[in-house]
């Protein structure tokens, strides 16, 4: 078994924690196994606590609060989780929702005043009056654990909570379980500003940063501007389907121990539809697809070790930055259901993945994938009945197009899982260490100085800190941007020995409508620039 504690941070991070354990549960109740279990109440049907739900729950008897072991009948599920914010409201919604069962009050940690949107608040001060007890919460989900793999941390980068008692916890996680490996879901404020209402982001921001470049061992950035406009294509292609908000969780455990329903998969009413919730529930999506291949069978399983492992040349350059297709209005579900040949669906897949339409960052004007140094990247496919053969063709496809360094010219890692998301019968997610995260980084430079070289609202953050902290913090990000641009100079391999790719500014992709792959087939031949 391999288990994951999720670490919940601030109003973002248990926001997004909530779609995520519903997705988790609908995940797992459509894959229920469900036998004849004999006690002293006589035979009856039940499901399994099955070693690929151990991943994110524990299953505890009811009468003897003890834990259950993979293969029993499942009793009570609790979430393998922290709960943290200081201000209580969403955790107070959370506790009295339809998820409540997950979760303990022991799993709880609160205040209620906020952080004022100021990291320096929630690093030093926040971080040091609850720190202790916050080792003690997470070492209560960790001694259960058999083989404890990693921390999840859900949290958002623009106010002062998230960002600043979020990056003080995974300082404290790698001081005491370095073992383990720390990945990090953060939510930056706009590249732009549009939308942000909180004047000091820029700060918060590039002060979060500087811990997580240091104390991470991957982190997956998103923007949230970016998912605003998903979840706005998502809510008007119809949805992105199930497990969306928490409201479609109902009863956590009986989600799962109940009788397999064909609507399990599907948005339940009074659900998540668009706004907040939509968005939540792209990140969800993230996750889950991301431990898909660690939890269910597959062709070519993957660990999170792995990953770090594969995608990680360098320690500092961590930032993973993801992708998902389909997303939103999609036609892949109903060309598996009448036959569309594999390849052309693999290639289709692959096509929507790489697209700027897909990233979950905000790419800069005529940034793309095409035109950016990719160090490494990962390709995790779901679906049932997908060829091995057809994920390797892609993946050879892409190593010759891309600009990868000639020290890492194969510097791919592969999942395949069998068992497909709630949303599609196929999907993918990619995660690409690339040069392309400076699309985050670049702007909220500009915007950091905007603010510092007026000083202004330092006063606030010098309560708690030296103000030396804003120059360490900046100078470390800057220093992260040229690491990203020289990290492509150190040799490309690409499709021309030691320079570019030969084809200009488009990554081109053949797929045949009519289901064969070429333009031999009778089909037409599509050329997409990424």
């Amino acid at each position: 078994m391999r288990e994951i504690v999720t670490i919940q941070v601030g109003q973002c991070g248990n926001q997004i924690g909530r779609s995520f354990w519903s997705r988790a549960l609908h995940e797992h109740a459509a894959n229920s196994t469900y036998v004849e279990f004999t006690d002293d109440g006589g035979d009856r049907t039940g499901a399994v606590f099955s070693e690929s739900m151990s991943t994110f729950f524990r299953n505890v008897d009811m009468t003897t609060k003890g834990e259950m072991a993979p293969g029993s009948e499942i009793r009570d599920l609790k979430a393998r989780a922290c709960l943290i914010d200081m201000e209580d409201g969403v955790l107070s919604e959370t506790m009295r929702g339809p998820l409540k069962d997950l979760f303990t009050s022991a799993q709880v940690m609160s205040d209620v005043s906020g952080a004022g949107n100021n990291w320096a608040h929630g690093f030093y001060e926040y971080g040091g009056q609850y720190g202790d007890q916050f080792l003690e919460l997470v070492r209560s989900q960790a001694e259960p654990c058999d083989s404890l793999q990693s921390f999840f941390l859900m949290h958002s980068l623009g106010g002062g909570t998230g960002s600043g008692l979020g990056t003080k916890l995974l300082e404290l996680l790698k001081d005491n379980y370095d073992g383990i490996y720390r990945f990090a879901t953060s939510v930056l404020p706009s590249s732009s500003g549009e939308g942000d209402d909180v004047i000091t982001s820029p700060y918060n921001s590039v002060l979060a940063l500087n811990q997580l470049t240091e104390h991470a061992d991957a982190v997956l950035p998103i923007d949230n501007a970016r998912l605003s406009q998903l979840s706005t294509r998502i809510s008007k292609g119809a949805g992105s389907g199930g497990g969306g908000g928490d409201h479609a969780a109902g009863n956590a455990s009986a989600a799962v121990k109940g009788k397999k329903k064909k609507s399990a998969g599907k948005r339940s009413e009074g659900g998540a539809g668009g706004g907040f919730d939509e968005m939540n529930n792209v990140v969800a999506r993230l996750l889950t697809d991301l431990t898909a291949s660690m939890r269910f069978a597959g062709d070519l399983n993957t660990d999170l070790n792995e990953i770090t492992t594969n995608l990680v040349p360098f320690p500092r350059m961590h930032y993973l930055c993801p992708s998902l297709a389909p997303m939103g209005p999609t036609t892949h579900h109903a060309h598996r259901s009448n036959g569309m040949n594999s390849s052309v669906l693999v290639k289709s897949l692959f096509r929507d993945c790489f697209s700027p339409e897909s990233s979950l960052i905000s790419l800069g004007e005529g940034c793309n994938i095409r035109n950016s140094s990719v160090l490494a990247c990962g390709v995790f496919v779901r679906g049932k009945g997908i060829p091995i053969s057809d994920v390797n063709s892609n993946v050879a496809r892409l190593q010759s197009e891309l600009r990868m360094p000639r020290w890492n010219r194969e510097g791919f890692k592969i999942g395949l899982c069998d068992v497909n998301g709630l949303d599609h019968q196929s999907s993918i997610m990619s995660l690409c260490n690339s040069e392309i995260i400076n699309s985050v980084f670049e702007p909220l430079t500009e915007r950091f100085y905007k603010l510092y070289r007026r000083k202004a609202n330092v006063h606030h953050y010098t309560q708690f800190c030296d103000g030396g902290i804003f120059d360490e913090a900046i100078g470390n990000l800057e220093d992260l941007i040229e690491e990203y641009k020289g990290a492509g100079m150190r040799g490309s391999g690409g499709g021309v020995e030691g320079g570019l790719p030969p084809r200009g500014d488009e990554l081109i992709w053949d797929v045949n409508e009519s289901g064969g792959a070429g333009a031999g087939a009778g089909g037409k031949r599509r050329e997409v620039a990424f």
